[in-house]
C-alpha cells in the first residue's frame, strides 16, 4: 500500500491552484507555484503549516500536479494515512518533487525523524524539491533531531491563514463554478447557517451537491438542499 501511495497516487481532479481561494495566502501560493515548477533549483525545502482544514493538502496536491505537468517525477506521502510509515520514505529516490503531508505524526519517533532527514539529504543530493506540512512550524513540533529542524527551516516557511466566513463563501462559489454549479447568495447563506463551517465539511458537502445535482438534473436551491439532508 505504501508503495502505491508514494509512487502512483491518484490526485483529486478538483485540487488545483486555480480553485484555491488565496485570501491572505497569496505569497504562499506564488512561492509554491514557483517551487513546484522549478525543481532542480535552490532552495531544497519548503515547510507549510496551519490548522487542520486550512488547505495545506489541497496546495500540496496542486504543487504535485504542476510538477507532473512539467514532466518531473512527483511523490506524495500522507503520514496520517493507515499503512504509511517511515519505511515508505526510504522508497523515494529524491528526484523531482517530494511531498510529505502531516509530519506532526513523526515527532518523538527517533527512527521516523531520521528517515525524514535521510529523505531530505537524498532530495538535496539529487537536486529535487521537498515540501512538508504540519500544524505548526518545524521548531514547534517537538522534533528531537536538531539537524532535521534546521533543514526544514533552511528554505521557505509559510503559515496558511484560515479563511473568514466571507472567504468561505467566496471559496465555495469558486469551487462550485469550477464544477459548473451556480450557488446563489440565499443558498450560501443557508449552507453557512446549517452546516459545520470547517472547510473539510463545506467542501465535502459540495461533493455531495455536485453528485446529487448531476443525478437529479436540478439546480441547487434551498429545497434541493433540504431534500438532500433527508437522504
Amino acid at each position: 500500500m505504501a508503495r502505491q501511495l508514494t509512487l502512483s497516487v491518484s490526485l483529486p481532479d478538483m485540487a488545483s491552484f486555480d480553485n484555491f481561494y488565496p485570501s491572505g495566502n497569496e505569497e504562499l501560493v506564488t512561492a509554491l507555484r514557483h517551487f513546484a515548477a522549478t525543481v532542480g533549483t535552490p532552495p531544497t525545502v519548503m515547510h507549510i503549516f496551519g490548522a487542520s482544514g486550512c488547505g495545506k493538502t489541497h496546495l500540496m496536491y496542486a504543487g504535485l500536479k504542476l510538477t507532473r505537468g512539467e514532466g518531473q517525477p512527483a511523490h506524495y506521502l500522507p503520514m496520517r494515512e493507515p499503512g504509511v510509515d517511515s519505511s515508505a520514505m526510504e522508497q523515494i529516490d529524491g528526484f523531482g518533487l517530494v511531498c510529505v503531508d502531516d509530519i506532526d505524526v513523526l515527532a518523538g519517533q527517533a527512527e521516523a525523524e531520521r528517515a525524514l532527514f535521510r529523505l531530505y539529504e537524498r532530495v538535496q543530493d539529487r537536486f529535487g524539491h521537498l515540501v512538508t506540512t504540519a500544524r505548526q512550524a518545524a521548531r514547534r513540533l517537538g522534533l528531537g533531531l536538531p539537524d532535521l529542524v534546521s533543514r526544514l527551516h533552511s528554505g521557505g516557511t509559510y503559515h496558511v491563514s484560515p479563511l473568514t466566513d466571507a472567504d468561505k463563501r467566496n471559496a465555495l462559489r469558486l469551487r462550485a463554478a469550477g464544477r459548473g454549479i451556480t450557488l446563489s447568495d440565499d443558498v450560501l447563506d443557508y449552507v453557512l447557517r446549517r452546516y459545520p463551517r470547517d472547510t473539510h465539511a463545506l467542501f465535502g458537502l459540495l461533493d455531495r451537491i455536485d453528485q446529487a445535482s448531476l443525478t437529479a438534473q436540478r439546480r441547487v436551491t434551498i429545497p434541493f438542499l433540504q431534500q438532500l439532508d433527508r437522504h
